[in-house]
């Protein structure tokens, strides 16, 4: 059975005697938006929190005049189809794409209901959008343009540790579907320009992660980048401890990353990106069109550096890197 979490609080107005049809003869309208998440209720529990209270802020409540439908794909995008295709029943003012291979399921499935997207790596490049200005269409959001990472991720790498010679790659297979191979090729070219070797390990499910690890043990590759993805999110504590095991430094993509064990983490502030969700669907919600909303990129990518990690790993952050940190965890 799907896992249903759906956040209102009706069951207490009904309790009280307040009937639902009554609701809708209150001063506000109840406005409903359907979300998908590609990771756990967990995993995603800052990002959840960030976008009610950005709606919070705008004046939204859930239980007043808010209904948010949330369903959770658990790491595994097989599940998408289904899950957007439950909101969508449910009638909403809004459906909320988390993630591009969600919002890619939402497209397919509407041209008429408005689709705010959370975390899209590349809106126009796969055809969600005409243009970031000028999107078109029933899609707006945040573009996280995140197959650009892994250069910037690299020059990080190579300055904690000067005498990396090879680096490997975890690279999700349902990504590399849903937007090609940019971060991959990105990747290749940053470290070929410094000199270093690019081991890529494609995986499609857990199992494939403890193969590849496998295999990293045996290479032993000098640093670890792990690609952008809903599904390695989901099985980020399992990711860390994975790499910690084999003593192998590694870098991902949110600080939550560098949070549960990774030495370090470079990227946009996905919460962020939640929170600013909320001016869409506010918009929306006044009368806006989607496709006459720009689509926005982030404009600060945040450095966190696991200070125990780096301890246990016996590596010593150059100051130059510990002065560019914006947090480091003790």
């Amino acid at each position: 059975m799907n896992r249903r979490d759906t956040v209102v609080a009706l069951f207490a107005l009904g309790a009280a005697g307040v009937p639902f049809g009554s609701l809708a003869q209150q001063k506000d309208r109840l406005w409903r938006v359907g979300m998908v998440w590609g990771g756990t209720k967990f995993t995603v529990k800052a990002n959840e929190a960030a976008f009610l209270a950005g709606m919070k802020d705008l004046g939204y409540e859930v239980g007043r005049n808010l209904i948010v439908d949330m369903r959770y794909a658990g790491g595994d995008p097989a599940r998408y189809p289904a899950l957007v295709d439950e909101v969508i029943t449910l009638k909403p003012d809004v459906l909320m794409g988390t993630n591009t291979g969600v919002a890619i399921e939402m497209k397919r499935r509407t041209a008429t209901l408005p689709i705010v997207t959370g975390t899209t790596a590349d809106p126009v490049g796969i055809g969600l959008a005409q243009s970031l200005a000028r999107p078109g269409g029933n899609v707006t959001g945040m573009a996280m343009q995140l197959g650009e990472l892994s250069a910037k991720q690299i020059e990080i790498m190579a300055d904690v540790l000067p005498r990396m010679r090879r680096v490997a790659l975890l690279f999700d297979q349902s990504q590399a579907k849903i937007t090609g191979n940019q971060y991959e090729q990105i990747a290749k070219t940053a470290a070929a320009a410094k000199g270093l070797s690019l081991d890529v390990h494609r995986v499609a499910g857990p199992e494939d992660i403890r193969q590849a690890f496998r295999k990293l043990e045996a290479r032993r590759a000098d640093a670890l980048l792990i690609g952008p993805s809903p599904p390695f999110n989901a099985q980020r504590k399992e990711i860390c401890r994975s790499a910690a095991s084999i003593r192998l430094p590694s870098i991902g993509f949110s600080d939550d990353w560098a949070q549960d064990g990774a030495l370090l983490s470079f990227g946009p502030s996905f919460v962020e990106a939640s929170r600013r969700t909320a001016y869409f669907v506010d918009r929306i919600f006044k009368g806006a069109k989607p496709g006459d909303l720009p689509i926005e990129q982030p404009t600060k990518f945040s450095l966190v550096i696991n200070a125990t990690t780096a301890k246990t790993l016996g590596i010593t952050i150059p100051q130059i890197v510990l002065l560019r940190a914006d947090e480091v965890i003790e």
